[in-house]
This record gives structure tokens, sequence and C-alpha cells, in this order.
């Protein structure tokens, strides 16, 4: 596997075939963006994502988040 790509364990409580994570950012507790999912993989009882670092980053013990794009419907 390429030293730039990791694989994250995500949690099984959201339907993943639904909810479309491929190209999603992977950010820090601090919103520093470090990443971008390629593809999510594995059974949905145990799902993982495959990511794409940008940043060379050391991320054990780190917590890591997928930011999801928030929309504001119009009044």
């Amino acid at each position: 596997m390429d030293k730039n790509k990791i694989l994250i364990r995500l949690k099984n409580n959201y339907d993943y075939t639904r909810l479309n994570m491929i190209g999603k950012v992977i950010v820090t507790e601090k919103g520093d963006r470090i990443g971008k999912v390629l593809d999510v993989l594995g059974n949905v009882s145990d799902p993982y994502a495959l990511v794409m670092l940008t940043n060379n980053i050391d991320l054990n013990g780190k917590k890591i988040y997928v930011e999801l794009p928030f929309m504001v419907r119009g009044k």
C-alpha cells in the first residue's frame, strides 16, 4: 500500500451506501484538512474508509472526522 494511504475504521451506525463518502475531506479535531476519502470498504457491520493523506502527519491517538457539507434550505 502507498505510504500516503491509510485505512480508518468508520462507525457502523450509518448507511454508507446512501451517504456518498468518496471525495469527502478528512479533518483533525482542530479542523485541519489532512486527506480525502478514496473508497469505503468492508461490510456494513465493520466498515473502513481508504484515505489519501495530503499532509505527512502523525495520527497516533488523534481523532479524525469526515467533513460533511451542511445544506441550509431557504425560508
